[in-house]
């Protein structure tokens, strides 16, 4: 009897799981506390590790907001708010989440309570916390109390306090880190996060970066990701980058600005293996064949949305000029006709001299029946919607830098 209750709750709860949260707790709202429907209404819940509570969730609805949290409180793992008032905010403090690892946190900015009490009661809500992302008014204060943060994510807080960056970069061991800072306060900010010495990912939200901070970050014994957004002087940043740690570059992303590259630049890149490039309408105005032979160890060659090749001839002439290439992949490019208008003699002459076969990935290009008929060769494989691909997440004029770490 038991086992057939347990098997009758989970079906019941999958169904209910179809239902929005909203439906859910109407439900809830219409059903005695005691009734076999919240028991599956509270089974559903706590089934589910992830939740998402908006501004309108639970607004007049303190009881409903009680009974929800009361509910999952020991059974969540990631959690996301966004925009609570702090009348909301504020009955969270009789709850804890001691499994919650994740928080993303979206704070009313017009909200005129101290922009800092919201993440005090966070604080005591999510003890266990090891990665957050905030956004709002906060000045930074409390948030250093997180002893087991590892990954944050500051970008789109502006009034962060310079003091109170220094409190969290001395005494938190993070591991990732996203900030933005003013140019005024380029310094402070740089000389804060040299004390990370555990961290492997920055992402930095920045206008400028001196050549002298640009080393700093640099030499972070660990860093083997660094994202950089809306730099106004890419060239200056590149050329720092390929000094000090161009010989273990190994993979590169570039949204918006790859025709910036200088060849003074390129040709300190010989370590890159992988190179991803999205969103590159200008480029197929420079010779993509002469670029790529400064890559000699290029394994893989990603384009999204990149056309830098007028036909496929220049697939060809990129093969011939890099024999370490293994993969090239072409996601969400509408292939003109044009494209497939290559010279089969290019082809044949730059996989005949191959030892390992090529794979070219096609997702979201069409003509299908084209790619079939045309890219043919014994040392050629052809894939169609390769499942083993994600798409890049950098947002525009942005890029990441991948560093291999060296063992000392």
């Amino acid at each position: 009897k038991e086992s057939f209750h347990g098997l009758t709750r989970l079906h019941f709860s999958q169904i209910i799981e179809y239902l929005s949260l909203e439906e859910q707790l109407q439900l809830w709202q219409a059903t005695k506390p005691t009734s076999r429907l919240c028991s599956v209404l509270s089974y559903a819940w706590q089934r589910q590790s992830k939740h998402c509570v908006l501004r309108e969730t639970f607004a007049g609805r303190p009881a409903l907001q009680r009974d929800f949290l009361q509910c999952i409180s020991s059974t969540v793992t990631e959690f996301t708010l966004r925009y609570l008032p702090m009348e909301q905010l504020e009955q969270w403090k009789d709850h804890t989440f001691p499994n919650v690892r994740e928080l993303y946190y979206l704070g009313d900015e017009y909200d005129e309570a101290d922009g800092d009490s919201d993440i005090a009661i966070l604080v005591n809500c999510f003890p266990q916390l090891e990665s957050i992302g905030i956004s709002g008014n906060t000045s930074g204060q409390h948030i250093s109390k997180w002893q087991r943060l590892r990954r944050m994510d500051l970008q789109l807080c502006w009034y962060l306090g310079l003091q109170c960056f220094e409190d969290i970069c001395q005494k938190l061991r993070l591991q990732a880190l996203a900030v933005q800072w003013r140019r005024a306060e380029e310094d402070v900010y740089v000389q804060a996060i040299s004390a990370l010495n555990d961290v492997e990912e920055l992402d930095l939200d920045i206008v400028h970066l001196s050549t002298e901070n640009a080393r700093k970050l640099l030499s972070l014994p660990k860093l083997s990701k660094l994202r950089l957004h809306n730099l106004d002087l890419f060239d200056s940043v590149l050329e720092d980058i390929a000094r000090l740690r161009g010989q273990d570059l190994v993979a590169v992303t570039c949204r918006d600005n790859f025709v910036r590259w200088s060849p003074q630049v390129l040709a300190k890149l010989i370590s890159l293996r992988r190179l991803t490039l999205v969103d590159d309408e200008g480029s197929c105005a420079i010779d993509f064949s002469v670029i790529i032979k400064s890559f000699p160890h290029l394994e893989q060659l990603h384009l999204e949305n990149s056309r830098i090749w007028p036909n496929a001839d220049g697939i060809w002439n990129v093969v011939a000029a890099c024999p370490q290439l293994e993969v090239i992949t072409v996601y969400n490019q509408c292939l003109a006709e044009e494209f497939f208008a290559f010279s089969a003699s290019t082809m044949e002459r730059a996989l005949d001299k191959r030892i390992e076969p090529l794979s070219i990935r096609f997702n979201g290009t069409g003509h299908e029946e084209l790619i079939a008929k045309h890219f043919v060769h014994r040392k050629l494989k052809v894939f169609h919607k390769a499942r083993d691909y994600s798409i890049s997440q950098v947002p525009e004029e942005c890029m990441e830098f991948e560093f291999l770490i060296q063992e000392k």
